[in-house]
């Protein structure tokens, strides 16, 4: 349940990541403007998944937080709305002073893209989990093929924000 909603959150917090990385059409302040409100909603679905987590398990009198995809889907989504709440306040509110927000920037990038990695660690986890359970060979073999792609797609992302300043 909660990899599902780790795997939602990692496809938005790319279209974000992509969003203020790639678009430089457009104002910076829309550009910072449309970057932290995908993030927002990628928090919000994150937030919400791990809710449905705790209700499922609720229903099916199973205990919470008994495996390490439920740790690491946790403190991905509380680091990740601790990271936006940082952003908000040092990028976007005008009461940072623009020093601030230059000493910071390096800080913000990487933190974001270990919380993104962890968050790839969560649906990793999440797929091993439910792989315990796999009913069929044909179901075993989805679960790794989607594992692969999860881990291609983390590394993609972790290229694009590396990478990013050599392509402007």
């Amino acid at each position: 349940m909660l990899q599902c909603s780790t795997t939602k959150t990692l496809c938005i917090k790319f279209a974000a990541i992509l969003a203020y990385s790639t678009i430089h059409m457009v104002d910076h302040r829309m550009q910072k403007m449309a970057h932290m409100m995908i993030h927002l909603v990628g928090l919000i679905l994150g937030i919400f998944g791990v809710y449905a987590a705790f209700k499922f398990h609720d229903a099916a009198v199973v205990p919470d937080l008994m495996s390490l995809h439920s740790w690491l889907g946790i403190t991905a989504i509380a680091l990740f709305g601790l990271q936006w709440l940082f952003g908000f306040v040092t990028f976007w509110l005008p009461a940072a002073h623009e020093h601030t927000r230059d000493a910071a920037a390096p800080a913000h990038v990487m933190a974001g893209l270990a919380i993104f990695m962890l968050a790839v660690c969560a649906a990793q986890t999440g797929l091993v989990q439910k792989s315990a359970g796999a009913a069929s060979a044909s179901e075993m073999k989805l679960i790794n093929v989607t594992g692969i792609f999860i881990l291609l797609y983390g590394v993609a992302v972790a290229s694009a924000v590396a990478l990013r300043k050599a392509f402007l």
